[in-house]
């Protein structure tokens, strides 16, 4: 089971610290209020994405257990949205970093946010289908995936956010390169999803 958190962890950092809604509004919102502003808005992400993750983990544990039948079927729709992400991911192309508001968003703004978001609702079940589900639901198992893909995420918006001014020009110069990279590492999450 060590392998799978791990495999999930690879998946988890690949899909949220590139490029998605919450990088790019933390991003573009530290770039204009300054990082201490901004984080109310942070912590509305944070707590909005683990409640996410938690909901998702749980309804498809559940589901999965309710209707068995459902966990192969998850499992191949989860590695087909993987590698769709890769495909997207290939085919970026670097946005603007400009923020367009007179004041930062709230915390109730960051953690709505998140029940709007379909990439991260996607990721969410996509991961939690693909390398949690097929071992079997186990309360303990969601809350470890929550809280793993809650940290990963958690982690790419600190970055985004800490270093906003930094990493917008070094993202535009080398996109290229930092999408391939995160393509091929979706790639690998997928075959990992269909492995197991």
């Amino acid at each position: 089971m060590a392998s799978t958190y791990l495999a999930l962890a690879a998946y988890a950092a690949a899909t949220t610290f590139s490029p998605g809604p919450n990088n790019i509004l933390m991003l573009s919102s530290t770039s204009a209020f300054g990082f201490r502003r901004c984080v109310p808005l942070l912590l509305g992400v944070w707590t909005g994405l683990i409640t996410v993750m938690l909901i998702c983990g749980f309804a498809c544990g559940l589901l999965g257990t309710v209707v068995p039948q459902l966990v192969p079927v998850a499992k191949y729709i989860g590695a087909a949205y993987v590698l769709y992400l890769a495909y997207k991911t290939l085919r970026r192309k670097t946005g603007s970093a400009e923020g367009g508001t007179d004041r930062p968003l709230t915390y109730v703004n960051g953690f709505l946010l998140q029940f709007l978001n379909v990439k991260i609702l996607m990721l969410g079940i996509a991961a939690y289908s693909g390398y949690i589900l097929p071992h079997g639901f186990h309360p303990a198992s969601s809350v470890c995936f929550a809280c793993i893909m809650a940290a990963c995420a958690a982690t790419g918006n600190l970055i985004w956010s800490t270093v906003g001014t930094v990493l917008f020009p070094l993202y535009k110069k080398y996109d290229r390169a930092i999408n391939v990279v995160m393509a091929l590492l979706l790639l690998w999450c997928a075959w990992r999803i269909l492995r197991t």
